[in-house]
């Protein structure tokens, strides 16, 4: 069940790293950067965001199998 909410955080993380690369992107465009910076301020925001949606699945993997795959009411 674990490992199912890591590839369930990998894939949603990918995607939301994606747009949140593309809508730092545009934002910075708008502000005048270019070049080195407007990649590295963006990727940094993917990057930091993967992360996040990550930790955040397995966080929620783990409280659905302590909580409710073994509470007494659960019934396989």
């Amino acid at each position: 069940m674990l490992g199912f909410s890591v590839v369930i955080g990998i894939v949603f993380g990918f995607v939301a790293a994606l747009m949140a690369f593309v809508i730092t992107w545009r934002e910075f465009e708008r502000h005048k950067f270019a070049g080195e910076r407007l990649f590295k301020e963006a990727f940094q925001s993917g990057i930091f965001t993967f992360v996040v949606f990550l930790l955040l699945s397995i966080l929620a993997g783990f409280l659905l199998i302590r909580f409710v795959v073994h509470s007494p009411m659960f019934i396989p």
